[in-house]
């Protein structure tokens, strides 16, 4: 199959375009004139000055619905209209000018309406204010200078110049308010409702029905020769039909109705032939029924909007409160119960109607007079959060730790408060697991370190040994010598007691500073690891102000290694990073831990920092013990973590040192040959 050429398609759009803007201009125009001819009745100097102008609605609502560019087709049509019309001839210039006239005032008129905030598809009631006064002010501009010049070509007396444009006022007013609403309801997109019931159809045809009914009888009624030989004595009964099809149906109702009854006036009148004494009472009349079943039908329709949009969002409400997870529930200002969602019923294991009603300290310990503690809280949109931590009873009478959240919000007339229970026995267990993690990190970290401090304090326990072999051998010469000087025995023995007391205490301490533990080495994946000590060293991270970022290659290898004495060494490297960071006052604040695959056998682990760096003459002597860049160190951390990584078969270095921070790295054996050769 031959795709069609990105240009082609185009052009065929636009081609598509074109056509049907032509084909709505043309029958725009078609429909304008069309118009004004049914509407032609009781033409006034034979111009287009009627009872009631359909066309001035029929252009405002393609201005409003299209744009302004359109105006061009309103002007043709006006012209069309105004050359063609039948029984009198008027020059050219005067019927191009008055369509300049009628187009440009409406042009404006739309203008306005657009700069001010009007929104066609009439959904407000200001919206409806709006199309109102501006067409109504503008239909009263434009009908002064269409007859101003008629007047000046002398088609129009200038003697009934103001009772002329009168009645072109009103009869565009007349046009726009009953026609042009309509026009726009049509062009909006129709709203979707789910398919009422047979039953319910059958209903709202028997309103509609019993409607149509009624206008027909108001028309009759007005018609009759009740109220005297003029039809204008019961006009005021078609207000009742009106208000009921407004109340019931709302603005789309209300535009169908007076268009309806403003046909029906407009056949009446035709036939019995009461226009000559009632024209003019008639047009205020209908522009006034026609203003009262818009403004009417504005307002039921706005609130019918209201309505939906505050039931769909009670529907959502409801929705976020039913599929949450912690339990939220309202009191009373005496602390009892009046709603919950269902997380309540599953935390405490009643259903609904056995909570509601109760007190709320029967289900939350710990916090004696809830509502005073609560009173201090102004509403829900305040910026500070009031929690607690508390513990709370099931229904089996079991006591679990909750945090209550509590804000404020009273309806009028009421004093009411929310509460948000969250189960937060998860986290206690977390929080516990995590502390036995630690201590069993800071276990292994002084096992590490008594194997440091062994080697370092090696030349203190080597000087009373030596000691105690002198004073020993001293001794046995004094011994083997005629006469032994007891004195001097007596200072020898006493020398090596002392020496060996001095080798118990060194001992003595270090045993104390240790107690058992053994390594363990097993095949483990490093993410775990990783994220192990990113979660202890993130809390000291936060306090700092300091980002870590771990970037961690996907489908890393497991390596052999003991977990708690990585951890240990990333926990090392993690807080020297932001101790160096902290100390220096960086104005980058970032620590980046990344893993990735060194080689077939091994998985480099690195840790860089934005600090200042390790300074040259350091670099050298970094990992001897008792050499520390910070004020405070003891100088053993990266001896520590260095042995731990070396007793891995690994090596931990300094990436860099100056510059940009400093990076640490090492790597770790990976499953194989290379790390059975550490399995033992």
């Amino acid at each position: 199959m031959v795709r069609e050429p990105e240009w082609a398609a185009r052009m065929n759009s636009r081609s598509c375009r074109r056509w049907a803007a032509g084909v709505l201009f043309v029958g725009y125009v078609a429909l304008y004139v069309a118009l004004d001819r049914l509407s032609f009745i009781e033409a006034q100097h034979g111009i287009g000055i009627t009872p009631w102008n359909p066309t001035a609605g029929l252009a405002l609502a393609l201005l409003i619905i299209k744009g302004p560019r359109w105006a061009s087709a309103v002007f043709a049509a006006e012209l069309l209209s105004g050359a063609t019309l039948p029984g009198i001839t008027i020059p050219p210039a005067p019927v191009f000018v008055a369509a300049i006239v009628v187009t440009g005032g409406y042009t404006a008129a739309v203008a306005i309406l657009r700069r001010i905030g009007f929104e066609r598809r009439l959904r407000r009631f200001s919206d409806v204010v709006l199309l109102l006064l501006v067409t109504v002010i503008g239909a009263g501009l434009v009908a002064g200078g269409f007859v101003a010049t008629y007047a000046a070509a002398g088609v129009v007396p200038w003697g009934s110049f103001p009772d002329t444009m009168f009645h072109f006022w009103i009869g565009d007013a007349i046009g726009i308010v009953l026609f042009a609403p309509p026009l726009l309801i049509l062009n909006r997109s129709l709203e979707h409702f789910a398919p009422a019931e047979r039953k319910r159809r059958w209903l709202q045809l028997l309103e509609i029905g019993g409607q149509a009914a009624s206008i027909l009888a108001a028309l009759a009624l007005v018609f009759s020769r009740v109220g005297g030989d003029s039809p204008i004595g019961l006009f005021y009964a078609l207000f009742l039909p009106v208000i009921w099809i407004a109340t019931r149906g709302g603005l789309t109702a209300a535009c169908w109705a007076l268009l309806a009854i403003q046909l029906g006036l407009i056949a009446g009148l035709q036939l019995e032939d009461h226009w000559g004494a009632t024209l003019r009472a008639f047009q205020l009349l209908m522009l006034a029924l026609a203003v009262t079943g818009l403004m009417l039908g504005a307002v039921v329709s706005e609130r019918l909007r209201l309505s939906r949009v505050l039931a769909e969002s009670e529907s959502r409400l409801r929705a976020v409160l039913n599929t949450a997870r912690d339990g939220v529930l309202t009191i009373d200002a005496r602390g009892r119960i009046q709603s919950i969602n269902p997380a309540v019923e599953r935390l405490f294991g009643l259903p609904d109607h056995l909570l509601i009603g109760r007190d709320v300290h029967d289900i939350v310990d710990g916090v004696p007079g809830l509502p005073a503690r609560m009173s201090r809280i102004t509403c829900p949109q305040a910026t500070e959060t009031t929690a607690w931590e508390l513990d709370a009873r099931s229904a089996n009478g079991k006591v679990f730790p909750i945090e209550l959240s509590i804000g404020r919000c009273d309806p009028p007339g009421l004093e009411q408060y929310t509460l948000v229970i969250r189960d937060i026995t998860l986290r206690r267990d977390s929080e516990t697991r995590a502390r036995e993690h630690q201590a069993e990190l800071a276990h292994v970290s002084r096992v590490s370190l008594a194997g440091e401090m062994a080697a370092a304090l090696a030349h203190e326990l080597s000087q009373p040994l030596t000691a105690i072999a002198a004073y020993g051998r001293g001794c046995l010469r004094l011994l083997a010598g005629p006469a032994p000087e007891v004195a001097s025995l007596h200072e020898g023995v006493s020398e090596v007691v002392q020496q060996a007391d001095r080798a118990g205490d060194v001992l003595g301490r270090l045993r104390e500073f240790v107690s058992g533990g053994a390594y363990r080495r097993a095949l483990v994946d490093v993410a775990p690891v990783i994220d192990a000590a990113l979660g202890l060293a993130r809390i000291e991270a936060r306090h700092n102000v300091v980002e870590i970022e771990a970037r961690i290659e996907p489908d890393l290898p497991p390596v052999f290694a003991d977990h708690i004495q990585i951890e240990q060494v990333l926990l090392n490297l993690l807080r020297n990073a932001m101790d160096a960071i902290v100390t220096a006052d960086s104005h980058q604040r970032s620590i980046v831990l990344e893993a990735r695959r060194k080689s077939v056998r091994a998985v480099e682990i690195s840790v860089a920092d934005s600090g200042p760096g390790v300074a040259d003459e350091v670099v050298g002597r970094l990992f001897e013990p008792f050499v520390s860049t910070k004020p405070n160190g003891m100088g053993m951390g990266l001896t520590i973590s260095r042995s731990i990584v070396k007793w891995h078969g690994g090596s931990l270095r300094v990436a860099q040192s100056v510059g940009s921070g400093a990076i640490f790295a090492f790597d770790l054996p990976i499953d194989g040959p290379e790390a059975s050769r550490y399995a033992g």
